[in-house]
């Protein structure tokens, strides 16, 4: 009996949090597929690339049975009519760290605005060379000390982890 009454409410938990992930699916237009990993409905373990270096946590990572491969899915607060680089980029860098991690190709990536607009951005060649340059740049900016100031942003610069160092830096220090 007791079993049974375990059975019955694992299967209301489980019906709980697909309720929860159907219904952020339903807000953002989330594509459909198997997820296969989620940090939006319950925190998840980061992925990592000894290869590279990086970490991060995509908010979904989709199985898309059409190509055969996985799909990085980011959602954003804000709107934008077109993503915005450092978008592009973060979602690059999810599908580099999905392929090292499950080792499947990763075809493509979901940017999804709070709008619900959503942009599908291939991963190909030209931006796994791109994602990979900016990130041995970072990478050479931070050996280096303080990074050199790439805007003209004073909210960017007063929020900076190196303000205090920075000669370019907007910001009263």
């Amino acid at each position: 009996m007791s079993l049974l009454l375990l059975a019955i409410f694992s299967h209301f938990l489980s019906n709980r949090e697909l309720g929860a992930a159907k219904s952020i699916r339903e807000k953002y237009g989330i594509p459909y597929g198997r997820v296969i990993y989620s940090d939006l409905d319950h925190p998840a373990k980061a992925l990592f690339s000894k290869k590279l270096g990086i970490i991060g946590k995509p908010d979904y990572v989709i199985s898309d049975r059409r190509y055969g491969g996985l799909v990085p899915v980011e959602i954003k607060s804000g709107r934008a009519a077109n993503p915005y680089r450092n978008h592009v980029l973060q979602l690059a860098a999810y599908c580099l760290l999905v392929e090292e991690t499950y080792h499947k190709s990763v075809p493509y990536g979901i940017i999804v605005y709070s709008d619900g607009k959503q942009h599908k951005i291939i991963f190909d060649e030209s931006l796994r060379s791109d994602l990979i340059g900016v990130i041995k740049e970072m990478k050479r900016s931070m050996r280096s000390g303080c990074p050199t100031r790439g805007h003209n942003q004073l909210r960017k610069c007063s929020s900076c982890s190196f303000q205090a160092s920075c000669r370019d830096c907007l910001a009263d220090t």
